[in-house]
C-alpha cells in the first residue's frame, strides 16, 4: 500500500499511469456491451455459480494458490463477499465428470474511491487444467460480461475493466495482454523482520502518536478524505464506506498522529492495521499488516510517517508477529517505498493491475 490506500493489493489501489477515457458519452453507450456473449463451452460443464457454490469457489483457490505459492490466502468470507446482492455481479465455472469445480471467472462494478466505475476481473484455473484453454474462455466472457454490468450498473463517469495480475501464475500476462489488457499498475509486497531492532522516532513539540480510539473514527475518515484532496483525487468516503473499511482494522495496532498545538487536537496522520491469519500458515510466519498509512499535507516531512510505522511495528512485536507487512505502490508519489525500505522493509512479491479503459 501507499500513503493513501486503504485496501490489499487483492482489493481496490490506487488508480494511476493512463487515465480512463472521457465520459461525455453514457457509460450504457460508451461501453458498447457486445450483442451476444462468448460463453465458456467444451472441455467441461460450464453454469453460472451463486452464492452456494462458495465451498466448491474455495477449495479451487486453495489448490491454485498452493500451487501457485501466493503470499496469502483467499478466506471463506471473502469468497461469500463476492455474491452481495446489493453489488452487481456475474460469476461462471467449469466442473468436471466428478461435479469439481476446475476454473471459474467472477465479476464485479464498483465505484472507486477515485470515482472510476471499474468491473473488476477475477478467477482461478485448477493446475491440472491449465493447459486446457479455460482461462483463455473465462477472460473472453468476463470481458462481455463486464461491459453489460457496465452498461446496467446506472453509474456515470469514467470507466475501466481490471484484472489484477500475481507475477507467479505462469502465463496469466500474456493472457491479459493478448486480450486487450494492457498494465498500469504495479505493486510489490514488502515485509520486515521484527526481530531486528526497531529505531526509535522522536516528534516535534506538540505532536504525539496515541491509541486509534473510537473518538477518533470520523475524524480519521476526515483526514482520509483530505489526503486524497491534496493529491488532486475526487475521493471522498462516506460514514458508511468507512465503518466497512473499520471492519478488519485491529485496534491495539493501529495509531493516530495528533497536534496539541491548540485548544483542539487535530489529526495529522494515521495508521490502519490487520491481521491475516488464514495467511500465516501460507507464509510460514506469523504477519502483521499494514493496511493503510496517511499523513496529511501540513505534517509531512515531519517524521510523522517514520513514527505512527514503527509504533505499529513495534505493537506487531509485542503481540508476537514475526514480520510486518506491506503492499507499495511503486509509483506512489508520495515515495513511500524509500521510507519502507529505510526502515528494513524487503519486497517479497510483485502484483500487477492490468485494465481496458471505456
Amino acid at each position: 500500500m501507499n500513503f493513501l490506500d486503504l485496501s490489499r493489493a487483492s482489493g481496490d489501489p490506487q488508480d494511476g499511469g493512463q487515465r480512463p477515457s472521457g465520459d461525455t458519452e453514457p457509460l450504457a453507450t460508451r461501453v458498447a456491451p457486445p450483442a451476444h456473449l462468448r460463453i465458456p463451452a467444451g472441455q467441461a460443464r460450464w453454469r453460472p455459480l451463486h452464492e452456494t457454490d462458495a465451498g466448491s469457489i474455495i477449495q479451487l483457490q486453495r489448490v491454485a494458490e498452493d500451487f501457485d505459492r501466493t503470499p496469502y490466502r483467499t478466506t471463506e468470507a471473502e469468497i461469500i463477499d463476492l455474491f452481495e446482492p446489493d453489488i452487481p455481479h456475474s460469476a461462471y465455472g467449469a466442473f468436471d465428470l466428478a461435479g469439481t469445480l476446475v476454473a471459474y471467472g467472477y465479476v464485479r462494478v464498483q465505484l472507486t474511491e477515485l470515482s472510476i466505475v471499474r468491473a473488476t476481473c477475477s478467477g482461478a484455473v485448477h493446475p491440472e487444467w491449465r493447459d486446457k484453454s479455460l482461462g483463455t474462455s473465462i477472460v473472453a466472457w468476463q470481458s462481455d460480461i463486464a461491459r453489460h454490468l457496465l452498461a446496467r450498473s446506472g453509474l456515470e463517469g469514467k470507466a475501466q475493466i481490471a484484472q489484477f495480475a500475481d507475477e507467479t501464475v505462469v502465463g496469466m500476462v500474456d493472457l491479459l495482454e493478448r486480450s486487450g489488457f494492457t498494465a498500469r499498475r504495479w505493486f510489490t509486497q514488502m515485509r520486515r523482520d521484527l526481530t531486528e531492532e526497531i529505531p526509535v522516532v522522536t516528534l516535534g513539540p506538540y505532536l504525539a502518536i496515541e491509541p486509534w480510539g473510537e473518538l477518533w473514527n470520523d475524524a480519521v475518515r476526515r483526514a482520509h478524505n483530505q489526503a486524497f484532496a491534496d493529491y488532486g483525487e475526487s475521493s471522498e468516503l462516506t460514514v458508511q464506506q468507512w465503518e466497512r473499511t473499520l471492519e478488519n482494522v485491529v485496534r491495539e495496532w493501529s495509531f493516530v498522529a495528533l497536534d496539541r498545538s491548540s485548544d483542539r487536537a487535530r489529526v495529522a496522520g494515521y495508521i490502519m492495521a490487520s491481521r491475516w491469519e488464514e495467511d500465516w500458515p501460507a507464509l510460514g510466519w506469523r504477519e502483521g499488516y499494514v493496511e493503510a498509512l496517511g499523513v496529511l499535507a501540513p505534517w509531512r516531512r515531519r517524521g510523522v510517517a517514520r513514527s505512527l510505522l514503527t509504533r505499529t511495528m513495534k505493537a506487531f512485536q509485542e503481540s508476537g508477529m514475526d514480520y510486518a507487512g506491506i503492499d507499495v505502490d511503486i509509483d506512489d508519489p508520495t515515495g513511500a517505498q524509500h521510507l519502507y525500505t529505510q526502515l528494513g522493509f524487503e519486497p517479497t512479491h510483485r502484483t500487477v493491475m492490468y485494465a481496458i479503459d471505456l
